[in-house]
């Protein structure tokens, strides 16, 4: 990816492997690339391996294909490797480079031997077997002469049988739910979703658990239709939802975030008793199910219309903080009233930023603001309430915030509203460019206008939605004028600014603190969004599959089709270091057009200037990189 226009691991499905460090600022005009560089041989054999059972080189847990090189001969006969299998897995073993005789071993904890391989002179050496979770050796020794190898040790996991089905077509039937019914299965990188189908035949208080897990598993409880109710993502903490359901079909869905795990599946349905009458006194909903008088009186009050809209949920989560504390039942009724969202036909967007509110999200410690708790005080709500419903949490940047005016959109989108600024993230800017072209909607779709000068920007993690809220204010330079992604080129006064480029590009600042759109150590910075790669902001800003391909290993016909398509379509280039062509080297592109009269591409440079036009022999001679959306 490009990383800070700086670095990019350009490790691409297809294209081989590959690692070039790239350092490309819009503000700079001397790119450079620079290869990572092999450790120079030694002369003298080094013995980094042990010599006994209990010196043995310790390799770790085996979760991918780890290599070592070393020696074995008259002076060194031994070398003993300690690994870890965590589950049943299927276990490989490869000894190569041999110049001279050199056998190998598999052994037990206890140094018992599981197998063996010992193929004549330079022959290579192979142990293929299948190991229950554990602690294992492998021994290299030489049969005769002293040699250099290479070893190779795998492990991939076995996936346990699957009782559950992988679609909502194939669900494991619970049937009707009377009472709890537990289930155990695995998810994992061979499983990653499994689905349950289960029936309510009046309204209940349904109750998921998700337990015992290992790695990082999510929870979703679905319509009929599949359509997301509620969700449970916190790690590798138990999984749990509550919410009252009509009468029907409903499915959970267990689905692996990362890593493989067993777990502990729990469904429950207790029936909503209805309201006797005409005795006992009847009663409804709110004092049901909540606790607190005032946000009781206020909530029946504000749902009448039968929605719980973004400002009455402000208003809501405000009134929690009477005394200047919210109390244990403040808290529980604000999270009743999020898992109950579609009781109250809440848009999605206001249920999952209430949700990051009333319980929790990454973004919230890494702000320093904390979670939600029994106990907290009114400024800790204030400060909740401001960074996810009135981006008043800002990106850290090197420039001043001003106020801006102007619109959202001015005369409709295309790729001629991006110009990159002084952040490196044209990775991101060339493909809100391509999809401002092919699909316009998308970004229309994108942000809401709440009204009171803030937008609510939506980005999709895995095909689900998630959103964040950003203000007005935008970085500017000395001049007044846009510090990153441009607004037209007009001082931050002018009505006439076009705001959603600059507007996208700080929300997905934001979005980073929550640790999962960049690495799980971003913080809310303009800097934690420099380098990246194409693919992950066309799923993470249009929800689409991608697809990509060095030239070299596509057609001209291919390619030609893409640009007449309305397919998301850029180019990076990580390879093309003092071309002629006036192309840039560690940038990305987006592809806007074919001429076939002159037969070139028309690559736009989200610099605003600087583009280029290339032959298919020139693409293929730059090699490169095409990265495409699927639909």
């Amino acid at each position: 990816m490009f990383d800070s226009e700086k670095s990019f691991d350009s490790s691409l499905s297809g294209l081989g492997n590959f690692s070039t460090y790239l350092d490309k600022d819009p503000l700079s005009s001397s790119p450079t690339v620079s290869s990572l560089q092999q450790l120079p041989s030694l002369n003298t054999p080094v013995d980094n391996a042990g010599n006994t059972l209990a010196t043995a080189r310790a390799v770790g847990t085996l979760t991918a294909t780890q290599s070592f090189s070393d020696w074995v001969g008259s002076v060194d006969t031994n070398d003993y490797y300690k690994f870890n299998v965590g589950t049943q897995s299927n276990f490989s073993l490869s000894l190569t480079g041999l110049s001279a005789d050199a056998d190998v071993e598999l052994l037990n904890s206890s140094g018992i031997r599981i197998a063996i391989s010992q193929n004549c002179g330079t022959t290579s050496e192979s142990i293929t077997r299948q190991l229950s979770a554990g602690t294992y050796y492998a021994r290299v020794y030489p049969y005769s002469g002293d040699t250099t190898y290479g070893l190779s040790l795998n492990a991939t996991a076995v996936a346990p049988v699957d009782n559950a089905g992988n679609t909502l077509a194939t669900a494991r039937n619970v049937g009707t739910l009377t009472a709890t019914q537990s289930f155990s299965d695995w998810v994992g990188s061979a499983d990653i979703d499994d689905y349950y189908s289960f029936n309510v035949t009046t309204p209940s208080n349904v109750n998921l658990n998700l337990t015992g897990l290992s790695a990082d598993v999510d929870l979703y409880l679905l319509n009929s239709s599949g359509t997301v109710i509620s969700s449970s993502i916190y790690g590798t903490t138990s999984e749990s939802i509550t919410s009252q359901l009509s009468a029907g079909t409903y499915y959970a869905r267990v689905n692996r975030y990362s890593g493989d795990t067993t777990y502990g599946l729990s469904l429950n349905a207790t029936e909503v008793t209805p309201t006797p009458t005409p005795t006992p006194t009847p009663t409804d909903w709110y004092t049901q199910n909540l606790v607190d008088a005032q946000i009781i009186t206020l909530t029946r009050s504000l749902a009448t219309d039968g929605n719980l809209s973004r400002n009455d949920m402000i208003s809501i989560f405000r009134d929690a903080k009477d005394g200047g504390v919210i109390d244990a039942s403040e808290l529980t009724d604000l999270r009743t009233l999020v898992s109950n969202s579609t009781r109250f036909t809440m848009a999605d967007s206001v249920k999952v930023l209430s949700n990051k509110i009333a319980n929790s999200d990454v973004a919230n410690t890494r702000s320093g603001f904390g979670n939600l708790f029994a106990g907290s005080s009114d400024t800790q709500m204030e400060n909740l309430i401001g960074k996810w419903f009135l981006g008043t949490d800002r990106p850290d940047a090197d420039y001043a915030y001003q106020y801006v005016s102007g619109s959202l959109f001015q005369n409709g989108l295309s790729a001629n509203d991006v110009y990159q600024g002084a952040v490196g993230d044209c990775y991101y800017v060339a493909t809100l460019a391509s999809i401002a072209q092919e699909k316009p909607d998308y970004i229309q779709n994108m942000f809401t206008d709440n009204g009171d000068n803030t937008f609510t920007v939506r980005f999709y993690r895995n095909g689900v939605a998630d959103y964040v809220t950003v203000d007005r204010y935008l970085p500017t330079n000395l001049s007044g004028r846009a510090a990153y992604a441009g607004w037209g080129g007009s001082s931050y006064t002018s009505t006439t600014n076009e705001l959603w480029v600059a507007l996208a590009e700080k929300a997905y600042a934001q979005l980073a603190e929550s640790g999962w759109s960049r690495s799980s150590t971003s913080n809310n910075s303009y800097a934690d969004i420099e380098g990246g790669w194409m693919s992950s902001v066309i799923s993470q800003v249009a929800g689409l599959g991608t697809s990509s391909s060095e030239a070299v290993n596509m057609t001209q016909t291919q390619l030609i089709n893409l640009v007449n398509s309305n397919q998301v379509l850029t180019v990076g280039f990580v390879d093309a270091a003092d071309n002629t062509l006036g192309v840039v080297n560690g940038h990305a592109y987006t592809i806007t057009a074919y001429n076939a009269t002159n037969g070139t591409f028309h690559l736009r440079n989200p610099w605003g200037t600087r583009d280029v036009d290339v032959t298919w022999s020139q693409l293929v001679s730059l090699r490169g990189v095409m990265v495409w959306s699927n639909t």
